[in-house]
């Protein structure tokens, strides 16, 4: 029988498939546990473009060797951001030039799988629960109490389940089960979303987007409302309109429920009917199928320095769970501002920086869990700054896109005035 990995990493986004891109070009055992059906057909969407950081996307691909590969997707004519209100007016340009590239979340995605090996990933694996194993007769346990990663059992939803493992890393987006072992805290809605549509190049409002767009990304910002419109790499656009609306306002029977596309359209084109005529325009010719983008975050405090603990209950908020480490939205989920996977991508290298640090010194042995624990410690006091930092930057950027003088405000953080 082939040994059992001694990492498991929970989630096959950019973020775990960094991990495991770097702990496979360091020959370091692992599998990646992901809850798509295959690497080829998805019934989620996937999200837009992203820009990659020298210090966040692009530092981590450089080290997990994949910066040639990156180059030949990256979109370097793609960085400028056009700033305007609801009005068409106060409207400037910047980014120009700068070292954010952009690339597809998809084809970011595909160039790490085809990183790795495919037996490295199990396919439709989603992740049900993660319990206490039973020893002696006793039942689970806190999970402060456990000795180690291997005495959790991952349960997934087609009935299987796996144990036994030296280190759990979720990678596993907002709703992560693995968080759970670490904090109760649970994502808040910010009561804001996005509504996301698309414009192809035979949609009427196609040549109005390349002018207005071209190859980079726009916002335009009002009361209440944003307009986001970015160009993808096969020259389409993804079209965002942000509300602050209750969760409700897309649920089953909502306003702007996208199962009633002739509603959701009739009440997405009255929000925005106040709003210039060329903005309004991409509203009402959006394609679908359209999907909404309710936004959540955790509470910032949550990663304040010091043992938090609930005030009136006394009960930790943040807890080592030994053997068992958090990335990306698993760990800091936040409101959109433009540097989520960055941060996600940041989380990887520094964990595996740490781990590569405590393994050479304890020649290389991955079932050394005292190495491996302190190397999550090292890495959450790294982590855990940052994730305050990008969620108190998230609501900055909350508070100016949704304002009336937002595209002024928006310019100011961005260092343009007119």
């Amino acid at each position: 029988m082939t040994p059992k990995p001694p990492i498991a990493i929970i989630g096959g986004g950019p973020c775990g498939l960094t991990f495991a891109r770097l702990l496979e070009r360091a020959g370091i055992d692992y599998i990646v546990f992901e809850r798509d059906a295959s690497p080829n057909t998805t019934t989620r969407f996937q999200g837009g473009t992203l820009d990659l950081t020298v210090e966040g996307g692009q530092a981590a691909l450089k080290l997990a060797g994949l910066s040639t590969e990156f180059e030949k997707l990256a979109r370097r004519d793609a960085t400028t951001i056009l700033m305007q209100d609801s009005q068409g007016q106060n409207r400037i340009s910047a980014g120009e030039g700068n070292d954010r590239p952009e690339i597809d979340r998809l084809q970011l995605r595909r160039l790490l799988l085809d990183s790795i090996p495919a037996h490295r990933v199990r396919w439709n694996k989603a992740l049900g629960s993660v319990e206490r194993a039973v020893k002696n007769g006793n039942g689970p346990t806190s999970a402060s109490a456990s000795a180690s990663a291997a005495d959790w059992i991952l349960r997934f939803t087609d009935g299987s389940s796996e144990t036994g493992f030296r280190l759990i890393v979720g990678s596993d987006g907002a709703w992560s089960k693995v968080r759970q072992l670490i904090t109760p805290a649970k994502p808040q809605y910010s009561g804001k979303m996005f509504i996301e549509g698309r414009i192809s190049q035979e949609n009427p409002q196609y040549g109005a987007a390349l002018d207005m767009v071209g190859a980079g990304n726009s916002i335009a910002m009002g009361a209440g409302l944003a307009l986001c419109i970015q160009q993808m790499s096969d020259r389409s656009y993804r079209v965002y309109m942000g509300v602050e609306k209750p969760e409700t306002f897309i649920q089953s029977g909502g306003e702007a429920d996208v199962h009633d596309m002739f509603k959701a359209r009739a009440t997405m084109n009255k929000l925005y009917a106040g709003w210039a005529p060329h903005l309004r325009a991409f509203v009402a010719e959006a394609e679908g199928p359209w999907r909404p983008w309710p936004l959540y975050r955790l509470d910032q405090d949550l990663f304040l320095p010091g043992a938090l603990r609930d005030e009136e209950t006394g009960e930790k908020l943040w807890t080592r769970t030994p053997g068992v480490a958090v990335l990306g939205d698993a760990a800091h989920v936040t409101t959109p501002n433009g540097e989520g996977v960055n941060h996600a991508m940041m989380d990887a290298l520094v964990l595996f920086e740490h781990i590569a640090s405590e393994l050479a010194g304890v020649g290389g042995n991955v079932h050394d869990a005292a190495a491996l624990e302190r190397a999550i410690v090292a890495y959450e006091a790294h982590m855990r700054p940052r994730a305050y930092e990008s969620i108190m930057d998230s609501l900055n950027f909350e508070n100016v896109m949704y304002k009336e003088d937002g595209a002024q405000r928006m310019m100011k953080m961005f260092g343009q005035e007119q």
